[in-house]
């Protein structure tokens, strides 16, 4: 089953266990333990994915943003349906919603915007033990 269709649907989601997150300033990055790949989110994205830390539904996320001040838009669907195709969900099992939590706070509602870093982390990193790499004096 694909989990976007799963989220259409209704049903409920949680972010992997695998997937961890670094609260920034503006936003979050998620680090995807299993891809290595990291994916950076701004205010609302991540204001939306701890919805789903502990499980929640695509009506928890969009009652959430229209809570929070977001334009009647498809934008929290497309943001949702991006991170099922990153696969950083998995189906919520024996989870259920908390709810609706308080809307998002100290800033305006800004679409939510997830974008993935090129390459993952085993690519970017450099070993200290590379020859190809000249020595600091």
């Amino acid at each position: 089953m694909h989990l976007s269709q799963a989220l259409n649907r209704g049903e409920m989601l949680s972010l992997r266990a695998d997937v961890v997150a670094t609260v920034l300033d503006e936003g979050a990055v998620l680090l995807d333990l299993e891809t290595k790949y990291f994916f950076a989110l701004n205010a609302s994205g991540w204001a939306l994915v701890q919805l789903f830390e502990s499980g929640a539904s695509m009506d928890d996320a969009r009652a959430y943003a229209t809570a929070s001040g977001a334009p009647s838009d498809d934008s929290v669907d497309q943001f949702l349906t991006r991170l099922c195709e990153y696969a950083l969900f998995e189906p919520a099992i024996g989870h259920c919603s908390g709810g609706v939590p308080d809307p998002l706070t100290g800033s305006a509602w800004l679409a939510p915007t997830v974008e993935r870093q090129a390459e993952p982390l085993q690519t970017v990193i450099v070993s200290a033990f590379d020859p190809s790499i000249p020595l600091a004096e």
